[in-house]
């Protein structure tokens, strides 16, 4: 059963949204001035992911980003300031300017756990966090994401088996772009939903519109809830698009133009603004006001 969302939960679903793109929208502006020092790596089109599924979380769980889910950090708590500073590699940014992408996390108090640029490590080690909160009867939850160009690394297999072993209370996201770097998913794997691959470690998996945020986190509640009561990991595929190329540096002529023009018309902002002004939980005054 799908449980209906307080007004502040809605609300708080479209503020991180927004938030989690005008960040990133002033990190392009950043990025264009020579003021970002490392790569910068769009989640435009993928916001309701990371803040759907963040937002399933509770203060004690822990969780590891990617490069993609700078929304899941804002959720988390993390000021944008923090963000801001770390791209530029200042001596303020949380690691004191010793790294100028997206490599820091806060383990003494939001329970972040830095990327690891090696894709598909994140789960084997998100496992072992899991297992360690078990040991001390702590009830926690532990997510990590991956995309679907890293659900083809061994060890995203491994770290999904070990975790299903051990029936660690562990949340993965896998999240369909559609395109791995410049390989779409047809040509990686020969089976429509990546969330299939969960049947091999008998686990439990669903499938997702990743566009769509209320959807994302009711799944995604539901899979937080099933694995602190023990049921297992659990693998989500939220299917959605990369709206830009890889990195800032790529202009994805790959896609078809077709392609970014029908995902444009599915953007999950603009069709969570729709709904929430059709279930009057949101109006101009309060959307100029949040």
């Amino acid at each position: 059963m799908k449980r209906e969302l307080t007004r502040q939960q809605y609300l708080d679903l479209y503020y991180y949204m927004r938030l989690n793109r005008a960040v990133e929208d002033t990190m392009v502006k950043l990025f264009r001035q020579n003021k970002i020092v490392g790569g910068l790596y769009s989640s435009l089109g993928q916001e309701g992911i990371s803040v759907g599924t963040a937002y399933a979380l509770e203060k004690k769980d822990w969780l590891a980003p990617m490069i993609r889910n700078i929304g899941a950090l804002l959720v988390k708590g993390v000021p944008p300031r923090d963000i801001f500073t770390q791209h530029m590699a200042k001596y303020t940014s949380p690691t004191l300017g010793k790294d100028g992408t997206s490599h820091f996390g806060d383990l003494d108090n939001l329970h972040i756990v830095s990327p690891i640029s090696m894709l598909g490590d994140l789960i084997p080690v998100m496992t072992g966090v899991a297992m360690a909160g078990r040991y001390l009867g702590q009830k926690i939850v532990a997510m990590t994401w991956i995309g679907d160009g890293g659900s083809s690394t061994g060890v995203f297999h491994e770290g999904l088996n070990f975790a299903a072993v051990q029936k660690a209370p562990f949340v993965l996201i896998l999240e369909n772009n559609q395109w791995a770097y410049s390989t779409p998913v047809k040509r990686q794997v020969p089976i429509e939903n990546l969330a299939d691959r969960a049947k091999a470690y008998g686990i439990r998996s669903y499938v997702v519109d990743g566009n769509d945020v209320v959807a994302v986190y009711q799944t995604a509640k539901e899979a937080v809830d099933r694995a602190r009561a023990g049921e297992g990991p659990i693998l989500i595929e939220a299917k959605s698009m990369r709206m830009r190329g890889h990195a800032q540096h790529d202009p994805a002529e790959y896609v078809p133009t077709e392609m970014f023009e029908h995902w444009k018309q599915r953007d999950p902002i603009e069709q969570y603004e729709k709904f929430l002004m059709s279930k009057k939980l949101l109006d101009a005054k309060s959307k100029k006001e949040l």
